[in-house]
């Protein structure tokens, strides 16, 4: 008589447990689409209509070819005013030379981030605010970086741009997610391939 609860409540164990299981393949399988639906749009609806977006795939390619740390935040509807006044007002004209020098190692302005309206270099030296997923950071091996541009991504509509100090590897954030290299690699050699091809029909 004992062991009919038993065997019933092992049954159940199990049956959660399956329940579990499936709940979990059924996230991670939406967290999939709503990644690739993301980063499609990323592709033909925001890259396209980013002001100096040349100028930033080239200053970020530059910098991750020589490893020096980037944080790139890019304006769109929302205002980052408030971000910008943490740092240096600068309004300067948007240029790849510009953003190399600002980050350049030495440089008094190249700790925190660059915010960028339309094209023009709004700031320098700004701080961002942290993504409170503190853990999940560290136990992929993340720094202060990534968490300020996934933070700055969760509260506004910015996108924003890291470059590696450790790797050199280049990725960026938006609606509080991470995108790494190989979009932005294809993004890159757009910009470029679109630039020569005006350069030689000009």
């Amino acid at each position: 008589m004992i062991q009919e609860p038993l065997m019933l409540f092992s049954r159940n164990c199990q049956l959660t447990q399956a329940l579990l299981s499936r709940v979990t393949q059924l996230r991670d399988t939406l967290d999939e689409i709503a990644r690739s639906l993301k980063e499609k749009h990323l592709s033909c609806c925001v890259f396209p209509q980013l002001q100096g977006v040349e100028e930033v795939a080239s200053a970020i390619h530059q910098l991750g070819a020589s490893r020096i740390g980037a944080l790139i935040a890019v304006e769109r509807e929302i205002s980052l005013e408030d971000y910008a006044k943490s740092g240096t007002l600068l309004n300067a004209e948007l240029s790849a030379s510009l953003l190399l020098s600002l980050f350049y190692p030495g440089n008094p302005l190249h700790d925190g981030a660059v915010i960028i309206r339309r094209d023009r270099i709004l700031a320098a030296a700004c701080i961002l605010p942290l993504s409170a997923d503190h853990v999940t950071f560290r136990m992929k091996g993340l720094g202060t970086r990534h968490r300020a541009a996934v933070g700055l991504s969760q509260v506004s509509d910015a996108i924003v741009f890291i470059v590696s100090e450790q790797t050199g590897s280049i990725s960026l954030a938006l609606g509080g997610q991470l995108f790494y290299e190989p979009l932005l690699e294809q993004r890159i050699e757009f910009t470029k391939l679109t630039a020569n091809n005006n350069g030689s029909n000009s």
